[in-house]
C-alpha cells in the first residue's frame, strides 16, 4: 500500500479517499479509514508489516467514504475510534445517512456501501476545538458539508481538511458538491484561506502547501449553484424540478444516490437563499414551491 511521507511522523495513503497517518512510539493514529471493508483491510496488512499497533481510527465526519473501514479495523486490530458527538451517533447508526437524504427509512437502492457504512463503536468523543487524548493531534471545526465535521492538525503542522474542499477536476464533474449549510461552508473555505500550515491534505485533492487556489475554486463553485438554484426560481418551483434544470444546465447524469445528494444540497442552497431573503416557500396546488423574493 502506497504511502506518502509529509513532515515528521505525518504521513498519508492516497486515493479516492486520502486517509491520514500519525505515528508515534510504535502506535499508529489514523484519519478516516476508507470506503469500506477492503479499505480497512489494507489499511491493517500496512499496520501489521510495519509491526505497529494501531491506536485510533480520527474519524473527520460519517459519511460512508470516510467510516466505511472502522468495523473492520475495529475487530482485526481493537482499535479505539473517534468522532465528535454528532458525526458518532450516525457512525454508530449508519442508516442515518441515506436517512437523513430521504426524511423516512431509507428503501433498498439507497442502502448501499456509498451511503450506508457498516456501523460500529466511537469510544472517544471530539469535542472541538483542541485535543481529545494524549497524542498531540488536534481537532478544528469544519462545518458545512456535514452535521458536525472536524479537521486534524498534526504536531508536524499537518492539517487534514476533510470534505472541507474537493478538487478542481471534481468540481469540474460534478458541479452541484454536497453541502448541508451553505453558508457555515462560506465560513469555512475563508477560515482556510486565513490558516497557515506546511501542508493541507483534503480528502478528495491532493495535498498541497498551499490552499487558498483550491478554497477559491470551491468558493466560486458553491457560489455558481445558488445563483444557478436562484435562476430557477424566477417562477415558483418545486425542489426535484429545480434539481432537474441544474441537472440539465450541468450536463449531470445521475443515479438515485445522487439525485437524493443533489437533492440535499439544492436543499442547503435554498436555505441559505432564503437566509439572504432572496426566495421565498409557498404552498400551492399541494407543492411546496420556491419563488424568487422582489
Amino acid at each position: 500500500m502506497e504511502i506518502q511521507h509529509l513532515a515528521g511522523a505525518t504521513s498519508f495513503f492516497p486515493g479516492k479517499v486520502n486517509v491520514g497517518c500519525f505515528e508515534r512510539e510504535g502506535e499508529v493514529w489514523f484519519v478516516d479509514s476508507g470506503l469500506d471493508d477492503e479499505a480497512g483491510r489494507r489499511l491493517a496488512r500496512w499496520v501489521e508489516s510495519e509491526g505497529k499497533k494501531l491506536r485510533c481510527v480520527v474519524t473527520t465526519h460519517s459519511n460512508a467514504d470516510h467510516c466505511g473501514g472502522n468495523a473492520f479495523l475495529r475487530r482485526r486490530t481493537g482499535c479505539s475510534a473517534a468522532a465528535t458527538p454528532l458525526e458518532a451517533c450516525i457512525i454508530e447508526n449508519t442508516f442515518m445517512e441515506p436517512l437523513l437524504l430521504w426524511g423516512a427509512f431509507p428503501f433498498a437502492e439507497i442502502t448501499n456501501r456509498f451511503l450506508q457504512a457498516k456501523p460500529s463503536r466511537v469510544d472517544v468523543l471530539i469535542i472541538a476545538p483542541g485535543a481529545f487524548d494524549d497524542s498531540g493531534l488536534k481537532a478544528v471545526p469544519l462545518p458545512g458539508h456535514f452535521l458536525d465535521m472536524v479537521g486534524i492538525l498534526t504536531p508536524d503542522d499537518v492539517f487534514f481538511v476533510a470534505d472541507s474542499v474537493f478538487s478542481e477536476a471534481l468540481l469540474e464533474k460534478y458541479r452541484i458538491m454536497f453541502v448541508m449549510d451553505v453558508q457555515a461552508e462560506l465560513e469555512t473555505l475563508d477560515l482556510l484561506e486565513r490558516t497557515s500550515a506546511a501542508w493541507f491534505v483534503p480528502s478528495h485533492a491532493d495535498a498541497t502547501r498551499d490552499i487558498g487556489p483550491l478554497a477559491a475554486a470551491n468558493r466560486r463553485t458553491l457560489m455558481m449553484v445558488s445563483e444557478a438554484v436562484l435562476d430557477c426560481c424566477s417562477e415558483p418551483v418545486a425542489r426535484d424540478e429545480i434539481v432537474k434544470r441544474l441537472g440539465q444546465r450541468f450536463g449531470l447524469s445521475m443515479t438515485i444516490s445522487e439525485f437524493l445528494l443533489n437533492s440535499a444540497a439544492v436543499a442547503a442552497h435554498l436555505t441559505w437563499l432564503r437566509g439572504q431573503a432572496q426566495v421565498a416557500p409557498v404552498v400551492e396546488d399541494g407543492l411546496l414551491l420556491w419563488r424568487r423574493t422582489p
